[in-house]
């Protein structure tokens, strides 16, 4: 008994096909059996290599590296000094990253570009690529204005000996054809040009090489150059750049980043210099107006010497003098720091992003907030208003953002520190009136005297002052020098070869077709997707029910209409085997499923019911295939009435069974498509339906939809005693079948046993165990079952 339920209720698992040995086994076979394909597959890739690096260019690696100065200039002055020092130029533009970004902009490659012989391109032409020869340059184009000839558009150079020449352009929107000789004016869309030859030799060396040249846009010439140039810094803790290009052409990607990095020093050592001579401006327009009221007061205080016959004050008269003095000193940073704040103020209302503010370091203006303020939005605008800060800048809009709010802060800051200047010139006016009340007491020639003198002392101070200031700046200016040093020059000597790499790209594509070959081999393997016989012992533990064989006869109930074939015989062995699943059972219930369509289900229901009908047992066939009723036909009867119609109450039981023509065995066909499958056979009349066969027959038998694709079959599975699950050997999809098994085993279904269908066979016999065999004739057939008898 315990026997017979572990058979009956047999383990429904699946297998992991061996491990990882029986992968490795599967590999090494797949390539044993297709060397050829490896050999064939490597043997080209590596001669493709050969040809590809045969007809490409070299690209080469060429770079510079330069060294960001990050110290500020030590600008503050001593003494008076202080009063007028405020142009010093910002820290900005040094910041690393701002570098890059002017390092790789647009703009800066432009200016490059304009002072580099770039636009016109003279190459030659191979296989696949042009080559260009520069630096040699054998023409030279001569025009007035600009260029007449076509952008981007190639012109084919002839040379024909004797200075003479055609040039060639077959573009479809300008075709140009053209012989001449050099130094004649050609003319082309009414402007005229020459061509003249700068080196002759090269033609005679060069005899049969076709020479091409090409008249670059000015646009895709710049964002050439520009996307190719990479900028990196050399370490963290440096401020080292180091400036790249990956280019076909090393000199001249040398040229280039040589003249770019002048042109990246250019900037900052412009922009000093700018700065300088607006600070000399500055002091050249306050000497013209001090230089006039000192030598007016200098007349004025001799005049009245020699007029009055007087020469010096008194000692009250000096100590007075001294005192008005330093409050016209005092009064005069006052003027100026008020100046100074309407000339902010100025600038503040004219929005000017081109122009940086004038920095108050040490101007009588204390306030360390305004100073900042200041500072931080020159250091701004000096990073707008260099040229390698273009529109084509990513930091272009946060920048902006950045110079509007420091403005809005410097402008409240501005406005407390103009009122508190409003006062303190107000009280400076104060004590002038006070010290001049005191010098009412004088005499009356003295009380003149001091007032002239005291201009002319407040005059000369502040010339001697401007003078020496200006002095100051002149030489701030002759020192002036980049804010970057040149470390390493572009050197094209040791530009380094990066592609193609011979050997890396030989191991690349060795590796490559080896791959792919596999890959190949492997998914037609792998999408071999339906089952073969051997696969079913690997794949699961079911016990296998039944073996039906191959055959070419097109009989449905052919255990009936050829009984002694061996497909009725492989039945015959399929009912006793079903007696391990149905020993309890009094009138079991068998369903019959597959994994998916056409695998055989119908076939083995129809003579599985057939063979228990001649043993003499009634027996009922049941069509529960709702969706594809076709079961009614092999009988050749109707299918007007049937499970659907019984389902929904229309017809009773005795109104859909049908008598077959064969003895014992009785049809339900599935009856009309209902418009509902699914819910019909979950109705609980399923189960009554089976039950009431149950009193009346002895063995029913159950044609369900495929269970691999409809959900009907597991309901019914429930409600039977046993279920045959019919596989197909080159139909049955793997996927389908393992996805089935599975669902099978989650759902609990017991009692479940394969039926392996259409089994090939390249004998004409067809053995079950190892003692029986079936000729293909009926001749053969009966001397084969007189044989077996003999031997009993």
């Amino acid at each position: 008994m315990e026997k017979q339920n572990s058979f009956q209720n047999e383990p429904q698992r699946l297998h992991q096909n061996d491990g990882g040995k029986n992968d490795l086994q599967i590999i090494l076979s797949l390539i044993m059996k297709n060397w050829y394909w490896f050999l064939l597959a490597a043997s080209i890739a590596l001669f493709c290599v050969r040809l590809y690096v045969k007809h490409t260019l070299p690209v080469y690696h060429t770079s510079t590296a330069i060294l960001i100065n990050e110290t500020e200039d030590n600008r503050s002055l001593m003494g008076n000094a202080q009063i007028l020092q405020g142009l010093g130029l910002p820290g900005g533009m040094r910041n690393l990253q701002n570098q890059i970004m002017i390092l790789k902009s647009f703009a800066l490659t432009e200016t490059t570009l304009k002072e580099l012989p770039f636009e016109i391109e003279f190459y030659s032409k191979g296989l696949r690529n042009r080559v260009s020869i520069y630096p040699v340059a054998p023409l030279r184009i001569v025009y007035e204005n600009e260029i007449p000839l076509p952008r981007d558009t190639e012109v084919l150079f002839n040379y024909l000996g004797n200075n003479r020449f055609t040039i060639v352009s077959e573009s479809d929107y300008f075709p140009y054809q053209k012989t001449a000789s050099f130094g004649d004016t050609l003319e082309i869309q009414g402007e005229n040009f020459m061509i003249e030859c700068r080196n002759e030799e090269w033609f005679k060396i060069n005899y049969n090489k076709k020479l091409y040249f090409t008249v670059h846009s000015r646009t895709k010439l710049i964002r050439s150059f520009a996307e190719r140039i990479n900028v990196q810094l050399m370490s963290r803790e440096g401020s080292v750049l180091v400036i790249s290009m990956y280019g076909t052409n090393r000199a001249k990607d040398m040229d280039f980043l040589n003249k770019h990095i002048e042109g990246f020093q250019a900037i900052s050592l412009n922009q000093k210099n700018t700065e300088a001579e607006r600070r000399i401006q500055f002091i050249d327009d306050q000497i013209v107006g001090i230089s006039d009221s000192l030598s007016i007061t200098e007349n004025r205080l001799q005049q009245f010497r020699s007029s009055h016959r007087v020469m010096d004050l008194s000692a009250q008269g000096q100590a007075i003098i001294q005192q008005v003095t330093e409050l016209e000193n005092e009064r005069a940073r006052l003027n100026l720091e008020a100046n100074y704040h309407d000339y902010l103020a100025d600038y503040l209302a004219k929005d000017e992003t081109g122009e940086m503010p004038i920095i108050p370091i040490t101007m009588g203006i204390t306030d360390p907030g305004l100073t900042r303020l200041v500072e931080e939005l020159a250091e701004l605008q000096g990073q707008l208003s260099a040229r390698g800060a273009g529109v084509m800048n990513p930091l272009q809009r946060n920048l902006e953002q950045r110079v509007r709010n420091t403005k809005d802060a410097l402008r409240e800051t501005l406005n407390g520190l103009r009122r508190a200047n409003s006062l303190a010139r107000s009280e400076n006016q104060e004590q002038i009136n006070k010290a001049n009340s005191q010098a009412s007491s004088l005499p009356v020639t003295e009380r003149q005297l001091l007032g002239i003198e005291r201009k002319f002392r407040l005059n000369d101070e502040l010339f001697t002052f401007l003078l020496e200031t200006r002095a100051e700046q002149e030489m701030q200016k002759a020192s002036n020098r980049a804010d970057s040093e040149i470390i390493e020059p572009a050197d094209a000597r040791f530009s380094t070869q990066v592609s193609p790499n011979l050997i890396k790209l030989s191991f690349v594509a060795l590796l490559a077709s080896i791959g792919i070959t596999f890959l190949v081999v492997y998914l037609k393997l792998l999408f071999n997707r339906k089952l073969k016989d051997e696969d079913l012992r690997k794949m699961t533990d079911l016990p296998v029910v039944g073996n039906i064989p191959h055959t070419t006869k097109k009989i449905k109930t052919i255990m009936f209409d050829d009984p002694s074939s061996p497909i009725a015989e492989a039945f015959r062995i399929m009912r006793t085997r079903m007696q391990f699943f149905t020993k309890e059972s009094r009138a079991p219930v068998i369903l019959v499923t597959s994994a998916m369509p056409e695998e055989g289900k119908t076939f083995t229901a129809v003579n599985l019911a057939s063979v228990y009908s001649l043993l003499g047992k009634r027996t009922i066939l049941v069509g529960f295939d709702l969706r594809k009723p076709k079961i009614f036909q092999d009988f050749n009867l109707s299918n007007e009435s049937g499970v659907s119609t019984w389902l929904i109450g229309k017809d009773k039981l005795q109104d859909i069974i049908q008598k077959t023509s064969f003895e014992n065995l009785s049809l339900i066909s599935a009856g009309p498509v209902p418009p509902n499958p699914s819910e019909l056979t979950a109705l609980e009349k399923t189960g009554e339906l089976l039950n009431l066969l149950k009193e009346r027959y002895d063995y029913i038998i159950v044609d369900s939809s495929p269970i691999g694709v409809i959900s009907d079959a597991y309901y019914l599975a429930s409600l039977s005693d046993a279920c045959l699950f019919v596989v197909k050997p080159g139909k049955t999809l793997k996927d389908m079948f393992v996805n089935t098994l599975n669902e099978i085993h989650v759902s609990g279904i017991k009692g479940v046993g394969l039926v392996v269908n259409d089994i090939q066979s390249s004998s004409k016999y067809y053995g079950y165990g190892e003692k029986y065999g079936y000729p293909s004739d009926k001749k053969r057939w009966r001397k084969h079952i007189f044989k077996r008898k003999k031997v009993k």
